[in-house]
């Protein structure tokens, strides 16, 4: 059964013309079936990126648990004008008939939700290691707890809605993100994270936000974001 057919058009119509706050980000969070297939979904993702105006914030592999499960292999940042230039890219017959069935083939599990950032994406883009922490409630506090701990702010998130495009579930689909808040901090690298994230700040995390989850991710660049075939053709 093909997306069409699952499309879950009353949900699709209500989201589309709900009044989300701009610009409306969309948290990927994404642990694969086949790497190299996603790569292929992201080439072929590019040209309706560009044409619905979106940008790609930051795509990170994950590299240290600190606190509780890993939330993805692969955590990536896309920024949107508005949520409908958001479902003209997942509605786009292109999309629909080459990338999406591309996309299945690649993804395993998938967390994803609109959020929105008051943040500029250039200090994130400029990270090569990012902290990141996945959590409900006490923003301020997990910033000052990492903050103190020698980790600089770049990005924070909130969910403004889950993303309903199909009528059944699949772990594929866009499943709504567990933990609502996302907030990312800069370090120069893993050692002095590393020395950061000691139980002490760890257990102060916990006494402020409660349930959470602390990761560490190292950017990809763009050459290790190419299908290897492909890259092998561009060297």
């Amino acid at each position: 059964m093909g997306m069409l057919d699952q499309l879950d058009l009353p949900a699709v119509k209500a989201l589309y013309r709900a009044d989300l706050p701009v610009p409306v980000d969309v948290l990927n969070l994404i642990h694969f079936k086949d790497e190299d297939a996603y790569k292929w979904y992201g080439v072929l993702m590019l040209p309706l990126l560009k044409t619905v105006g979106a940008q790609v914030g930051w795509m990170g592999a994950h590299v240290k648990s600190f606190l509780g499960e890993p939330r993805a292999e692969e955590l990536l940042v896309v920024r949107y004008p508005n949520q409908r230039r958001f479902f003209a890219l997942a509605l786009n017959p292109y999309y629909i008939a080459v990338a999406n069935p591309q996309r299945l083939k690649a993804v395993r599990k998938f967390e994803g939700s609109f959020t929105h950032s008051p943040n500029s994406l250039k200090a994130l883009r400029r990270c090569r290691w990012v902290l990141a922490v996945h959590f409900h409630e006490a923003p301020h506090a997990v910033q000052s707890i990492i903050e103190a701990a020698g980790g600089h702010p770049v990005y924070q998130s909130n969910e403004t809605s889950p993303i309903v495009i199909s009528k059944r579930p699949h772990p594929a689909n866009t499943n709504p993100l567990v933990f609502k808040r996302t907030a990312l901090f800069r370090f120069e690298d893993q050692e002095r994270c590393e020395a950061a994230m000691q139980s002490g700040v760890l257990n102060q995390l916990q006494e402020a936000a409660g349930e959470l989850s602390v990761q560490l991710y190292r950017r990809v660049p763009r050459k290790d974001a190419l299908p290897a075939s492909l890259a092998r053709l561009l060297r």
